[in-house]
């Protein structure tokens, strides 16, 4: 294991243990950061058991220049203590402000995902599993299901393509479940037995639809609580059905993926249109008692609304959640991050309606259109993922899903040519996965904030109000406080922290760097 001395301005030397298993740099020139190679004869893992000292701070640091989740530790005597020395930020914990549990953090199992892993030798897939799910990996335990195709497909497809068989009478699962996704699942359920999966469908069978295909505008033909309301109800329960029988358990569903664009008669891939007050309606007279009447009530199957960017969040979901006949079958909310913005829309959601809980469901960088779909070592990216993290944590969302687990080089395959980035991707040419700056940006989220976790309070007492500065605090169900910053500025920023300890002390976090902070509670 390799050791590095890092300095630490002003403060104190610590001394910084990197991954267990060292990362295999590959630098590219598109890159502001370094990518991590697997390949057979080498791969890093990742050793992040916090200490369980009461008397010593563990710290874990990923950072632009050379850092992957690197562990250090600290004795509480070695720190220093604020007397009065000016400070950048002033921040205040606490831990007696108890807000919302962590649900999970995950990806999603997508045809993509699984065609790419197949690419790959036994014994690397196995790895490439590990490093997601595995105690030496990013340890997920929520995880996405497409229903049927979506666009990271290499075609359109539904389980039932035969016109009005509306006693589905033909649905079945295709060969792409079993080779790109159930394989795959079963592999993480090894590793990660209380794996949380739920379902999203991104079109139903293109003759239950108004356009009669799997893309732009469409909608369900008729009206809620006719035959083809029922008979998409009905599909989505064959679903459920048809993976138990398989051994594999959901969690939760979401009626549909992003109802928003499939009024969009431009929309390219997958899609089914929703207003809000349409998926009302399907939920209280068609999906809600078509899964209840199969026996997935809400104890064992949590249904989450909206499943679309939070720009139209609270417009979509009140019509909803203010229907008793309709919010009786509703757990929780969905959102994608693709606005960027609006994160203050998750805390009105929850003052308005906190019995339910909020999930994020989808999110990549490179889908813009004037963007590289994907870059190797793209540090800012890394970035990007730990402020949205940090901010939908902080307006009270439960957890974290990113898109898909696995992609190639191009950013797919994608049959509508709508290719994005991805924390890992593979190699076409060479037996060889790589590790984006991504991947262990969100490790600092799903290694340490595990199911149970608490958010507590934490205010910025006194110093300066930097949009670049991204800091949310945990208490973990084994009593650890957790305290995560993300420093985009280009310098060094010293903080005042009070309490993790007796006393407020000083700390110095490196330029554009991701920085979680961990000690045990007396």
């Amino acid at each position: 294991m390799s050791v590095q001395m890092i300095i630490v301005p002003l403060l104190f030397s610590i001394c910084i243990a990197t991954l267990s298993l060292g990362c295999q740099v590959k630098q590219h020139i598109e890159g502001e950061s370094f990518i991590c190679v697997c390949n057979e004869e080498h791969c890093d893992s990742i050793s992040t058991e916090p200490n369980s000292l009461d008397d010593h701070l563990t710290i874990f640091q990923t950072d632009k220049s050379s850092h992957r989740l690197a562990k250090s530790l600290i004795h509480v005597n070695d720190l220093i203590t604020d007397s009065g020395e000016i400070a950048d930020i002033h921040v205040l914990i606490n831990a007696t402000d108890r807000k919302q549990q962590i649900i999970g953090f995950g990806g999603a199992f997508t045809d993509a995902t699984g065609i790419n892993i197949n690419k790959l030798p036994d014994s690397l897939a196995d790895k490439l599993i590990e490093d997601y799910f595995g105690p030496n990996g990013l340890q997920y335990t929520v995880c996405r299901v497409v229903i049927g195709g979506s666009d990271f497909s290499d075609r359109p497809y539904s389980y039932d393509d035969v016109e009005n068989d509306f006693e589905l009478k033909h649905f079945s699962l295709v060969n792409d479940d079993y080779q790109y996704k159930i394989k795959y699942i079963r592999k993480a359920l090894n590793l990660t037995s209380d794996l949380k999966l739920f379902g999203s469908s991104w079109s139903p069978p293109t003759w239950l639809k108004t356009s009669g295909k799997f893309n732009g505008l469409g909608i369900l033909k008729d009206e809620p609580g006719s035959i083809y309301w029922k008979t998409y109800a009905n599909y989505l329960v064959k679903f459920l059905q048809a993976y138990e029988a398989l051994g594999i358990n959901f969690w939760g569903l979401t009626p549909e993926n992003e109802p928003n664009v499939g009024l969009n008669p431009g929309w390219r891939w997958n899609a089914l249109g929703f207003t809000g007050s349409m998926m009302r309606d399907f939920i209280k007279k068609d999906l809600g008692p078509a899964l209840k009447a199969a026996g997935y009530d809400k104890e064992k199957l949590k249904m989450m609304i909206y499943d679309d960017n939070l720009s139209n969040l609270n417009y979509f979901i009140n019509g909803i959640v203010n229907d008793p006949e309709a919010a009786q079958y509703v757990s929780g909310i969905a959102y994608h991050w693709y606005t960027r913005k609006y994160h203050e829309a998750l805390s009105e959601a929850h003052y308005a309606h906190p019995e339910y809980f909020l999930l994020s469901t989808e999110a990549c960088e490179g889908f813009r259109s004037t963007e590289a779909h994907l870059t190797l070592g793209n540090w800012t990216r890394a970035e990007n993922i730990a402020a949205d993290v940090i901010e939908g944590l902080n307006n009270w969302s439960n957890g974290w899903v990113d898109w898909n687990l696995v992609l190639d080089e191009n950013g797919g395959p994608n049959w509508a040519g709508n290719w994005v980035d991805a924390f890992i991707f593979v190699n076409d040419s060479a037996p060889e996965y790589y590790k984006q700056p991504m991947f262990y940006a969100f490790g600092h989220f799903s290694k340490f904030l595990r199911p149970g976790s608490t958010r507590v309070g934490h205010s910025i007492s006194a110093g300066m109000v930097d949009e670049n500065v991204k800091i949310t605090t945990f208490l973990s169900p084994s009593n650890d406080l957790i305290f995560t910053l993300l420093n985009r500025n280009q310098k060094s920023i010293k903080l005042s922290i009070a309490g993790f300890d007796e006393k407020p002390f000083l700390f110095t976090f490196e330029p554009r760097s991701i920085t979680t902070i961990i000690k045990p509670l007396k």
